[in-house]
This record gives C-alpha cells, structure tokens and sequence, in this order.
C-alpha cells in the first residue's frame, strides 16, 4: 500500500471501525489475520482527519504519486516479463 496523502496514516481496523469512524478513509486492505478478543478480520486502512483531507496540494500530490506508482509498476512488470522469457 503506498501512502497517498501527505497528512495521512496507516492503521489497523476492523470493519465496524471503519464504518463508525470519523477520519476519510483513502485505502482499505484486507490481511489474513483477525483480532484476538473479537475474532473480527484486520484490514489495513491508510486514514487521514477530516480537517487534513482538504489541505492545499492534496489532489496535485496524489495525482504524481500515483503517476509515479503506474510508472514503477510498468517497469516492474517489464522485469518480471524479461525474467520469464529466460526461464
């Protein structure tokens, strides 16, 4: 998961947290594990305040961020073809 917003972090939630919750929620992830005391699934979930998701420049960031992102995974995914190839 790449970290979209510059304001932004990462935490685990379960679904019930994410729907009671207050803060935007820009990514959700699901894991392969679960809480121990509610035996609920854990996802990763990149959030940010309210009040830091509108900041300045946040549209802009995110847009080269994930410009860089599609550019990294064209040229991994380019590697992963040339290694095939040799196999």
């Amino acid at each position: 998961m790449v970290k979209t917003h510059s304001y932004s972090r990462f935490a685990l939630k379960s679904l019930d947290q994410i729907r009671d919750t207050s803060d935007v929620i820009l990514q959700v992830e699901k894991t392969e594990s679960t809480f121990k005391d509610s035996n609920q699934a854990v996802y990763l979930c990149e959030i940010v305040a309210l009040h830091q998701y509108d900041k300045q420049g946040t549209k802009e960031a995110l847009a080269e961020e994930l410009i860089r992102a599609n550019i990294e995974n064209r040229r991994l995914l380019k590697k992963i073809e040339r290694l095939q190839a040799k196999v």
